[in-house]
């Protein structure tokens, strides 16, 4: 039974078709939240829902059921999300220092623009340590 391919090229359209999807749902989510919590309550819980099953779905399909040590593929997934949340959170903080009372679409606005920013950095991190082969990525 033969793999497919690994290489940098397949990680890239698996991570970003799994990142659309994630994106989506976080903004969504956050949209929800929003309505009743302030924004980084409601940032934290979109991100923890949306980021569980990422992280996983990043696993099995765009890293192929990368292997290690369970406890610390999860500490360093918790390391990652912590970046992540400080990285989308600041963003939120900045545009409520600068706009007062910022529409929720302004709000989903600079999110998404952080998200795409912040999924850059944390695809760099999960390909070079968290799922990183014994045998070197391509």
């Amino acid at each position: 039974m033969s793999r497919r391919d690994t290489g940098l090229v397949w990680q890239l359209i698996s991570f970003a078709a799994i990142g659309v999807l994630s994106t989506v749902a976080t903004l969504l989510l956050y949209a929800f939240f929003r309505s009743t919590m302030n924004p980084l309550v409601a940032n934290l819980l979109a991100l923890v829902i949306t980021t569980l099953v990422n992280t996983e779905a990043n696993r099995r399909f765009t890293f192929l059921g990368a292997r290690g040590s369970s406890s610390r593929i999860h500490a360093q997934g918790l390391i990652v999300f912590g970046f992540y949340y400080a990285f989308t959170s600041a963003a939120l903080l900045i545009l409520h220092a600068a706009v007062p009372e910022p529409s929720r679409w302004l709000e989903l606005g600079v999110l998404l623009g952080a998200s795409l920013v912040g999924t850059a950095g944390r695809f760099v991190l999960l390909r070079t340590w968290v799922f990183k082969s014994g045998k070197g990525t391509s």
